[in-house]
């Protein structure tokens, strides 16, 4: 018996040993125990009056959450990812919905990402240009039939540069267009460019084949008896390219405009009516910062063509005004627009408050 609870413990002893080297040199793929890991996000609340008839304020929570990860893969390589929610909207918020991408990057070269996240030429449009609610008039890519740019898109692959000598920086967009076909395309790019400290430039295209604008419909019958037709896919090439400015002569006071044009050539029309359709449009404002208060005032303008023919439905105009304080970086705001189209307004006054963490 003695023998035998020997020969036990000895067995045991190699059993042991035997699993410890197969461990200490087995091929274990993605270990995350020295990875850098970040939770962060944005609380963004506002209560809204758009100035409709019969409508009071309504809360639009636009807070959002997100996670950050970042391994190295080098000395000098780094693998990282980003998975990002939504706005809150009543339904909630997916996660997912917004910036979420893997990549790498390099300090001497910048980063590629592959996902859904915002097209380059968006990201100049929607930000500083569309700030205050200009964006109702400078960024109007939400209407069907003047969706002549993408905003956040997936299936896009991304290159953003390093800032060379602290002046150029660009980047690089290719993708999937809107339906997954061999023919519906996306291509995008832009570059920044800093001449001197006070003044950076901005220019971006982007170039989109094969896209439905507008999705199509089954014959229906009406409840009068009456039957609806059916109707196809609006589907169409669009070429879109703009131009902006950043100024800021003194460090209490910024300047910035920007101009962009777009153009839609159909392919088939579906429920559109036209062939072709051109949209212009250009936004100014001035910010003047005094301690933790921001003043802003701005302006936009949207004009188009439907056909070669001037189309007064496509004439968009916003006035803006902003007035914010800074609470120990919880940014508080009141802000006022005027809202106007087809020669009537509407005054939006929207109240919030954002804060990052």
């Amino acid at each position: 018996m003695k023998n035998m609870f020997k020969r036990s413990i000895l067995g045991a002893a190699i059993a042991t040993a035997a699993m410890a080297s197969v461990s200490a040199n087995a091929y274990t793929i993605g270990e995350s125990n020295d990875s850098k890991v970040e939770v962060y996000g944005i609380v963004s609340i506002s209560a809204v009056d758009y100035g409709k008839k019969d409508e009071g304020f309504v809360l639009e929570n636009e807070s959002r959450v997100g996670f950050r990860a970042a391994q190295a893969m080098t000395d000098n390589v780094e693998a990282f990812v980003q998975i990002e929610s939504g706005w809150v909207l009543d339904e909630g918020a997916d996660l997912g919905h917004r910036d979420t991408f893997v990549g790498m990057r390099g300090d001497s070269w910048g980063a590629v990402r592959f996902g859904r996240m915002l097209t380059p030429m968006y990201e100049l449009v929607d930000w500083p240009y569309s700030a205050s609610n200009m964006g109702t008039t400078f960024d109007r890519g939400w209407r069907s039939g003047e969706r002549f740019l993408f905003d956040r898109k997936s299936q896009q692959v991304r290159f953003d540069s390093i800032n060379y000598a602290d002046m150029v920086n660009f980047s690089l967009s290719v993708g999937n267009g809107s339906s997954k076909t061999d023919d519906s395309t996306f291509y995008g790019a832009k570059v920044s460019v800093t001449p001197v400290n006070m003044l950076t430039l901005h220019a971006a295209f982007e170039s989109a084949t094969d896209t439905i604008f507008a999705t199509g419909s089954d014959a229906a019958v009406e409840e009068d008896g009456t039957t609806v037709a059916a109707k196809a896919d609006s589907v169409g090439d669009t070429d879109s390219f703009f131009a902006g400015f950043e100024l800021r002569p003194m460090d209490s006071l910024m300047i910035a405009g920007a101009y962009k044009t777009g153009e839609y050539d159909a392919d088939t029309k579906g429920s559109f009516s036209y062939d072709k359709r051109e949209i212009d449009a250009y936004s100014i404002q001035a910010n003047y910062y005094m301690g933790n208060a921001n003043f802003r005032l701005g302006y936009a303008n949207q004009t188009g063509d439907t056909d070669g023919q001037t189309d007064k439905e496509l004439d968009f105009e916003t006035v803006t005004g902003e007035f914010g304080y800074s609470f120990n970086s919880v940014y508080t705001f009141l802000r006022i627009a005027e809202h106007s189209s087809d020669g009537e307004g509407d005054t939006m006054v929207r109240v919030g408050t954002e804060w990052y963490f």
